[in-house]
């Protein structure tokens, strides 16, 4: 895959904003992946740079900000913002007769790993909520955040209300980990993300009957479609553990029978001590067998830029948004590729091609390259409270649950 008629801006600022230089000794493309719920990772690049003269403690410097723009033909006179990030890593670099500088920028979603979420007029890391809906939650998270100075931030409209009530107790947790306990907290299908421009949102997945966001057409802007079907994540019978309300430790049992009938029996153990109110346990419950009581069919496709081609074939890649929903429609043509015969049956399904294209599916990853993105989409959320790193964040929930309400300092 090639480029035509697209180039990169790399605008360097200081850590408290104020604008430094412009980037025009950048030698590679941006790389990057940006995931649902979160946002993107980090972007590696080399400046043509001399190894002992190359900017330090200049517009090198750790936590200067640096934001990429993108110029097409699809973009307007401004460009397209396509990453936000800070510097946390270079390297000069002397590989025989040349000279660069390799820079790391961290995309300020890594802050809210490294931020704690606490009040900051007092201090406290126990914070309570007694029901409330979870957009109060979202939007307390960040109030505290940027008050910390976190830069990551919700706009006017961007955080949506799933109209249910909760309560729970937050004690020692990061501002991710409150981030993926509200989801937790919210009914099936939603989501947050975090755009290049810093900004969350906290919003439904449209529904699978409703039309797509992006509709992607085999042989015409995609090049590559891999479907999958999985039984092994599926989950029919849940026993939560909970905390105890006053009459003894909350514990329950949910169950899917028809899901146990037809894929046999999935269990899980979910374990959080500081639920204690019932209403809630059912909340989280009810979310995780609403979305992973069916098996998940996950496709990755790959789609060029429009601007490789001068007869505008492929997509404008900087458009498509984790969250956002894309169709797969099958396309024939002797022009782009025989979908049939030259594709699709070299692999051999037991279930027709309709199962990827009948409903939109949801965009769950993407991994930016000039050129083209790799997506990866399923017709449901990333399972958030079941990965293994979740699991452990709640083991120490409950290690925590009965930490003093502030820190000694």
């Amino acid at each position: 895959m090639s480029v035509i008629n697209k180039r990169f801006l790399y605008k360097v600022y200081d850590s408290s904003g104020n604008y430094i230089t412009t980037w025009d000794d950048v030698i590679d493309n941006p790389k990057f992946i940006t995931a649902i719920n979160g946002g993107s990772d980090f972007v590696r690049l080399r400046l043509a740079r001399s190894a002992n003269n190359f900017g330090e403690e200049d517009d090198i410097e750790f936590n200067n900000r640096v934001d990429i723009y993108v110029f097409d033909r699809d973009t307007t006179t401004d460009g397209v913002l396509i990453f936000s990030g800070y510097i946390s890593e270079y390297t000069p670099t002397v590989e025989g007769k040349e000279e660069f500088l390799e820079v790391s920028l961290f995309s300020y979603f890594a802050e809210l790993q490294r931020h704690m979420y606490e009040v900051n007029a007092t201090g406290d890391t126990e914070i309570a909520f007694a029901t409330v809906s979870p957009k109060t939650i979202f939007e307390d998270i960040f109030d505290e955040f940027t008050a910390a100075g976190g830069l990551v931030d919700y706009g006017v409209g961007t955080v949506d209300d799933p109209g249910t009530s909760v309560s729970y107790t937050f004690n020692t947790s990061t501002v991710k980990e409150a981030l993926e306990k509200t989801l937790e907290l919210c009914p099936e299908r939603w989501y947050y993300r975090i755009d290049p421009d810093n900004v969350a949102y906290l919003k439904e997945t449209p529904s699978a009957t409703g039309p797509a966001d992006h509709t992607f057409t085999i042989g015409k802007n995609v090049v590559l479609v891999q479907p999958q079907k999985r039984v092994q994540s599926v989950i029919n019978k849940i026993y939560f553990v909970g905390g105890d309300p006053g009459a003894g430790k909350l514990y329950k049992k949910y169950t899917r029978n028809a899901s146990i009938t037809s894929y046999g029996l999935y269990s899980k153990k979910y374990v959080d001590e500081r639920v204690t109110v019932e209403a809630t346990a059912d909340t989280i419950a009810e979310k995780i067998l609403d979305t992973f009581q069916n098996p998940e069919i996950r496709t990755k496709i790959i789609v060029p830029d429009n601007n490789g081609s001068p007869d505008l074939f492929g997509y404008d890649i900087e458009n498509i948004k984790v969250g956002q929903t894309a169709r797969v429609v099958g396309f024939t043509s002797e022009d782009f590729t025989r979908w049939d015969e030259a594709i699709w049956d070299v692999d051999v399904w037991d279930y027709s091609v309709t199962n990827i294209t009948a409903i939109p599916q949801q965009i769950q990853k993407i991994i930016y390259r000039a050129d083209h993105v790799e997506l990866e989409l399923s017709n449901r959320l990333p399972d958030i409270a079941k990965r293994i790193e979740d699991i452990n964040r709640n083991l120490v929930d409950s290690q925590t649950a009965d930490n003093p309400t502030a820190p000694i300092t």
